[in-house]
């Protein structure tokens, strides 16, 4: 090549130089925009007498200075921080909803259970008794406020849902676009990237990233994106898409659906993992879901514990006591409790029950029940599984026809003769026992004198006692009636209510016989046993199992004499008898979670404690994150950002590179000149 042509491409290297160089500095301030820079190969020398000479150079390539490792690492640091940071943010709603005094439950439960307290000083006051019943219907809306609340934040969670997987829809149907334009525009540029598309498909892919965790292969200079256990959303220049659908295992909620290019559609909610949607899957149905339920059990073991001991009282109206709090088995309660899966074989012929049993043994837990055939014959047989660490917790042959599952963990499961008909091998149904319990809770009185301050039983010793024995008050241990006890003369005529006064005669120091004494001319012998003479003494056996058990207890202490006797009657008037207002009050720090080791401030301070924690924990992982985010993205910058100090060096280089060839070609020029004229 002529030195002309030497210093013409020379010119158009630097013109093409000043170019991208005036164009980055254009776009310094562009998200996702990738420094580019000219790629100059040297033209190939040529032999000319006694050596090869160069013959100039040429722009082989306008590339972007990327590095796809670091491109994958923001996309991995992306999903990443997004799901903390959404995650976070809720918790911290959370957080603050529970463990204000204002909106949380601790003040509300103090308040009630001091007023029980007050209130007991005084039992006959009918102003008392009602700042029992006001501070009662406080408490139960409280808990159904707050549970409201967690619920509201429960839906504005599938509200963001439904609107991200619209994004991502639209961020998918973006890239295939892109895809297709890209190997268009390579096969029309004879292999020449186009820089900018490919920038804006980057971009892209870093804004789904921020919705969702996702992986990439290149493909024939495409880029296939795959979502949770490997979909293909995006395959060169077709896109699936996400969508939303009510959720088959909870009311309300929604689950996340993945609609192929030929409209087929699956669930994948628990394939969805990092970005935004994955923060807002497992706020809602990890922590959500254990607040709602701990707030529906601390409401069920409130208004049963609380139910129970005003039954085993006498009111003011000379009454055994009633409900306080709505019953936790009452109405809809159990069906509310089970959800039949949309896909089992007949769910409108199919409806099951949960009864809470036993609230000392009740967890916060949901747990599935599964129709299998265990034995290979034609009934229905059931397994129950817990949720939270996939426990077979029961499993045994069906009848065929109505039947009760006892589960063990505190409720047992109605199965009806038509469920057992209709119900086909696979079908599932999910028990949430505890789910509704905040928002079922409610107060069943409204007149203080239908609280059961009094004790249904009072005890007395004869006046011609001429021992050193005395008896206890006594206590109600539950509300029987004659047939739930192993004596045949009768005790009761209705359960909790004696029939005629029992009699405990003592025949020496430490031997008595207990009698059913409803004829005072004739009692009825029911037991006799002994004492230890000087010591406290129970009459009764606790346990409903053992022979002389009789619903109530009272204490022998001291020493009686042979022939003393005491007598157990009925509590007709107890206006003024605050036995049972005072064992109501010591609810508040009895044991009645957790097998008993748990009260109620407890087990609510345990879950503020535990949602604490998770905040805490939350907010150093969410900060630990960013922090790698913004490494992740300053590595990037520093190779693919523009840097204007360093453009600038490059207008200047470039310049003088652009002058220094316009001299070149000045020169040759001349030389050409000089020839012309040397042949004039």
């Amino acid at each position: 090549m002529s030195l002309l042509g030497i210093g013409a491409s020379g010119l158009a290297i630097s013109q093409t130089s000043l170019q991208v160089t005036g164009n980055n500095i254009a776009n310094a301030d562009q998200p996702g925009y990738s420094r580019q820079r000219v790629d100059v190969a040297t033209m190939p020398e040529r032999l000319q007498g006694s050596g090869f000479v160069g013959s100039g150079a040429m722009v082989n390539d306008i590339s972007r200075v990327v590095d796809g490792f670091l491109l994958n690492q923001i996309q991995l640091d992306t999903a990443s921080y997004n799901n903390l940071d959404i995650f976070s943010s809720n918790i911290e709603q959370l957080d603050s909803l529970l463990a204000n005094d204002l909106s949380g439950l601790g003040s509300a439960m103090g308040n009630f259970f001091t007023t029980i307290e007050a209130s007991a000083q005084n039992p006959a006051s009918l102003p008392a008794r009602q700042a029992v019943i006001s501070e009662a219907n406080g408490l139960a809306q409280q808990i159904n406020t707050l549970s409201a609340r967690v619920l509201q934040q429960s839906d504005s969670i599938n509200e963001q849902i439904n609107v991200l997987t619209a994004e991502v829809s639209a961020l998918a149907s973006g890239i295939a676009v892109l895809n297709a334009s890209i190997e268009n525009e390579i096969a029309r540029g004879s292999g020449a990237e186009p820089n900018q598309l490919l920038d804006q498909r980057d971009e892209l892919l870093r804004q789904l990233s921020e919705l969702v965790a996702v992986t990439t292969v290149e493909n024939n200079h495409s880029l296939n994106v795959f979502v949770g256990n490997g979909l293909p959303l995006v395959i060169r220049g077709d896109a699936a898409r996400l969508s939303t659908e009510a959720g088959s295992r909870e009311s309300g909620n929604l689950d996340i659906t993945f609609v192929d290019q030929n409209g087929a559609e699956r669930v994948i909610t628990d394939f969805i993992s990092g970005g935004k949607l994955g923060g807002l899957l497992e706020i809602r149905d990890e922590v959500i879901v254990d607040v709602i339920n701990s707030l529906g059990r601390l409401a069920i073991g409130l208004a049963e514990s609380v139910n129970r001991q005003n039954a085993l009282g006498v009111d003011l109206d000379g009454n055994l006591g009633g409900n306080i709090f709505r019953g936790i088995n009452e109405g809809d309660m159990p069906s509310q409790r089970v959800i039949a899966d949309a896909a089992n074989s007949d769910p409108d012929n199919q409806s099951l029950a949960v009864n809470i049993t036993d609230i000392s043994q009740l967890t916060i837990d949901d747990y599935m029940l599964v129709v299998t055939n265990l034995d290979g014959d034609a009934n229905a047989d059931y397994q129950v599984v817990r949720s939270s660490d996939g426990m077979e917790v029961y499993s045994g042959s069906g009848t065929g026809g109505a039947e009760v599952i006892n589960v063990g963990d505190g409720f047992e499961i109605a199965i009806d003769g038509l469920t057992a008909a209709n119900v086909a091998e696979g079908d599932r149904f999910y028990i949430r026992p505890t789910r509704s319990g905040g928002a079922d809770i409610s107060t069943a009185i409204t007149r203080g004198q239908e609280l059961a301050y009094a004790v249904p039983i009072v005890t007395d010793a004869k006046t011609a006692n001429t021992g050193q024995g005395t008896i206890s008050s006594g206590q109600m241990l539950d509300l029987v009636d004659d047939s739930d006890l192993d004596f045949s003369p009768s005790v009761y005529t209705s359960a909790g209510e004696l029939n005629g006064e029992v009699l405990v005669r003592f025949t020496s120091a430490t031997d008595y016989s207990v009698y059913a004494n409803s004829d005072a001319t004739a009692p009825e012998l029911l037991f006799s046993s002994t004492i230890i003479a000087g010591q406290a003494n129970q009459l009764f056996d606790n346990d409903p199992a053992d022979a002389n058990y009789i619903g109530f207890q009272a204490e022998i202490t001291g020493t009686p004499d042979a022939g003393d006797e005491f007598t157990i009657n009925f509590n007709a008037n107890g206006s003024s008898d605050n036995r049972n207002a005072v064992a109501l009050a010591q609810l508040r720090t009895t044991g009645i979670f957790d097998g008993g080791s748990s009260n109620f401030e407890k087990a609510y301070g345990n879950l503020i404690q535990e949602l604490g924690t998770k905040t805490a924990q939350s907010q150093i992982n969410r900060d630990a994150a960013q922090s790698l985010l913004f490494q992740s993205q300053a590595n990037r910058d520093s190779l693919s950002g523009v840097n204007l100090d360093e453009e600038a060096a490059n207008l200047i280089k470039f310049e003088q590179s652009y002058n220094a060839s316009a001299q070149v070609v000045s020169i040759a020029r001349q030389i050409f000149d000089t020839l012309l004229d040397s042949l004039r």
